[in-house]
């Protein structure tokens, strides 16, 4: 039987050292296999590539056009001083772009929105272009300037590539250097483990004046959330989950926000015990999926913004499985978490194709592991009972959005001692269904009531 993953168990190692001083296991690496630590903001992640991070051997890779050598000292730089890349007066942004048009060029508000005003050198491989820039060519100040690539007179195109990152009414932009006083969001790509091979992109949501190695600054709230392409895309499925706009309404503008997006075995790692769905079985690999925040995400965040994550300044956030997750995640660390929400979680878990119901978080959950708990659910109200005797309710076939396995899992939290009203919220939006658009109406709410809760910096 596998052992329970702390979180935070490797977070003093990790401060200062490399991964390899942590527990055995996997170790966080970039997509095309180079071995990486990301605790320390990056640079040994460049390193360990076998890359440098000077604009100068950047244009020698570009014109060498080894395209792999090229892509993992992109990668290398993304995870450390970011893109574009800065040194002294220089800036040199470079992007990825097979099959582009003839015609490449930098748009941006530091040059112009015209293509003629800074056209793309394209590398020696064909697929990647860049542009240098000194910041005599800049036509005003690079906070707060948005860029672009452009193709052709209607051919835009979001630089995925760029660390800093937002939305506008024309879609997804790049910063050239972010606004000090405002809030950002940023990227790191292609983060994969032995425990998750699947390349993934970390995304956060960082507060003004907070930003890369803002230790010292103070600690902030931080709320570790899943799902993360879905957080902040207003193109994502039902909208996305509108966090910032959220964060604006709960009055909680400080919150440092992370999350690591999914990927195709989302129902494996996100789920902490085995069933079946649908006749297939699933193995639930959710202690694989927690190792990774334990060991490479959580100490990445701290060292490179200064903040605590864990205990009371952490919450811990999700929706269906994502909720499921977040609610394991805290019985496998008590006192890691200040306060954990499940939006929708799929709480019945281990007993959906699967006799008996021992292995559901229903069943497992013991004592107060986090200090505050927040549930909610949509759907219909029914009739729950436990009609295959498995200990676990069953709806009468009219409810929807995990409502019964909701109030049972908060009839047990209350049998363990939480109280409602205080450290136990729970909520039922009759009707709501089981999508973003829901989970981003209640979001607000969720946060509310973690900070009232003693969700906070001490």
């Amino acid at each position: 039987m596998r052992r329970a993953r702390r979180w935070l168990s490797c977070a003093a190692v990790l401060w200062n050292l490399s991964l390899s001083s942590c527990e055995e296991g996997g170790r966080a690496t970039f997509a095309d296999g180079a071995r990486s630590s990301v605790s320390d903001g990056g640079e040994a992640m460049a390193a360990e590539a076998g890359v440098a991070g000077s604009i100068d051997h950047g244009l020698e890779l570009l014109a060498g056009g080894d395209v792999d050598r090229i892509d993992r000292w992109i990668q290398g730089i993304a995870w450390g001083p970011g893109w574009p890349l800065r040194e002294g007066t220089r800036w040199l942004f470079v992007t990825r772009w097979e099959g582009a048009p003839p015609d490449v060029a930098l748009v941006a508000d530091v040059v112009g929105w015209t293509g003629a005003e800074r056209p793309a050198l394209r590398a020696e491989d064909g697929v990647h272009f860049w542009v240098l820039l000194d910041d005599a060519d800049l036509l005003g100040s690079a906070d707060g300037a948005k860029y672009k690539w452009w193709g052709g007179p209607d051919d835009y195109r979001a630089p995925s590539e760029a660390t800093a990152y937002g939305f506008d009414a024309f879609g997804e932009f790049g910063w050239v250097s972010p606004p000090v006083r405002g809030a950002h969001l940023e990227r790191f790509p292609s983060l994969t483990s032995v425990e998750l091979p699947l390349p993934r992109v970390l995304r956060c949501r960082v507060p003004a004046d907070r930003g890369p190695r803002s230790a010292g600054r103070g600690d902030a709230r931080t709320l570790l959330m899943h799902d993360g392409a879905n957080l902040f895309d207003p193109q994502a499925p039902w909208g996305g989950w509108r966090v910032e706009e959220a964060l604006a309404e709960a009055g909680a503008e400080d919150v440092l926000v992370v999350a690591l997006d999914s990927a195709a075995d989302r129902m494996e790692v996100y789920t902490h015990a085995p069933d079946r769905i649908g006749g297939a079985p699933v193995s639930g690999r959710a202690d694989d999926y927690l190792e990774v925040l334990e060991r490479d995400v959580l100490p990445f965040v701290r060292s490179r913004y200064g903040v605590t994550a864990q205990g009371p300044t952490l919450m811990v956030a999700g929706s269906s499985l994502g909720g499921l997750v977040s609610l394991y995640g805290a019985t496998t660390a008590p006192g890691s978490v200040g306060c954990v929400a499940g939006l929708s979680s799929t709480l019945g878990w281990g007993s959906i194709g699967l006799p008996g119901g021992e292995t559901t978080l229903i069943a497992r959950w013991r004592g107060r592991p986090a200090d505050a708990v927040y549930l909610d659910s949509g759907g219909m109200a029914a009739r729950c009972v436990d009609a295959d005797g498995d200990g676990i309710a069953d709806d009468d076939g009219t409810a929807t959005d995990n409502y019964c396995t909701t109030r049972q899992m908060r009839d047990v939290l209350v049998r363990e001692g939480y109280r409602d009203g205080v450290d136990l919220e729970y909520v039922w939006e009759p009707g709501a269904e089981h999508n973003e658009a829901a989970w981003a109406a209640r979001l607000p709410g969720a946060i509310r009531f973690c900070a009232g809760a003693g969700w906070a910096v001490r």
